[in-house]
């Protein structure tokens, strides 16, 4: 399928999937947005790689958090399955065990 977007008073054609026009027409509407005032001088092209580096600064940013989250989810799952062993083990967790284990385990 072809979608046509209007970026900076112009029409671009993309070709997508059906499922992909709507997300491509909300990105086309924020990058115009972004670009306001852009013009096809010097001045509006370093207002190009301004932004375009803004964008895959944002871009980088997600994804780092996007893998830290899941670490995270990774290291609370693991911690989620010792507590459920410990727990139809019949283990007595140590004090100072994590809080998670021991609520788990049905000790806290």
């Amino acid at each position: 399928m072809k979608l046509t977007v209007r970026v900076l008073n112009q029409d671009f054609e993309i070709d997508c999937a059906p499922q992909e026009q709507r997300r491509l027409e909300d990105l086309a509407k924020a990058l115009d947005a972004r670009l306001t005032g852009f013009s096809g001088d010097a001045e509006g092209v370093r207002q190009l790689v301004v932004t375009a580096l803004a964008l895959l600064d944002e871009v980088q940013a997600n994804r780092a958090a996007l893998v830290r989250a899941h670490g995270e989810i990774e290291r609370l799952n693991d911690m989620v399955a010792e507590a459920n062993i410990d727990a139809a083990e019949g283990v007595s967790l140590p004090q100072d065990q994590s809080r998670v284990r021991a609520q788990r385990a049905g000790l806290a």
